[in-house]
């Protein structure tokens, strides 16, 4: 099995049945160890729709990064999600995977480390809040590190 955080994020429809829903969903392939408090936040990057609710959850899996992925993204479809999507569109939910153990994954389907999570105050103050002593499998820094850079940086 390995651990792996999950962002997760809705703005669309009610927002906490769409996580309570994909977290249950999540269940199926996921064993859920921590789950963070959920913050209200903006729509950032263009995105479309009304605020959001953004937390992060710490799993366990046998699944690998890509049926990981795929499993995520079927969860999203079931809950009313299109793919292809435009990149503003709302969310009814938003699965990201963050970190898969201490993988650095580079493909054309997968990049683990997420590749915006560092600047992602939403997803930063939740992972932190449940797992402040890890490291980024890539950098080297802790989540704590990186919180405490961003707001100092931004006034979070």
């Amino acid at each position: 099995m390995v651990k792996t955080y999950i962002a997760i994020g809705s703005n669309k429809g009610n927002r906490k049945e769409n996580i309570i829903k994909s977290i249950k969903k999540m269940e199926e392939k996921v064993r859920i160890t921590k789950i963070s408090s959920f913050i209200k936040t903006p729509p950032e990057e263009g995105v479309e729709g009304g605020s959001f609710l953004n937390g992060v959850i710490e799993g366990k899996t046998s699944l690998g990064p890509i049926e990981l992925l795929f499993f995520l993204q079927n969860i999203e479809k079931d809950m009313g999600r299109k793919f292809p999507h435009k990149t503003g569109d709302a969310r009814t939910i938003d699965l990201d995977i963050i970190f898969y153990g201490n993988d650095v994954i580079k493909t054309r389907d997968i990049v683990v480390p997420h590749l915006k999570y560092r600047k992602r105050y939403f997803v930063i103050i939740p992972l932190d809040e449940i797992a402040h002593n890890i490291k980024d499998p890539e950098t080297g820094e802790s989540i704590s590190d990186i919180y405490k850079r961003m707001t100092k940086n931004e006034g979070c």
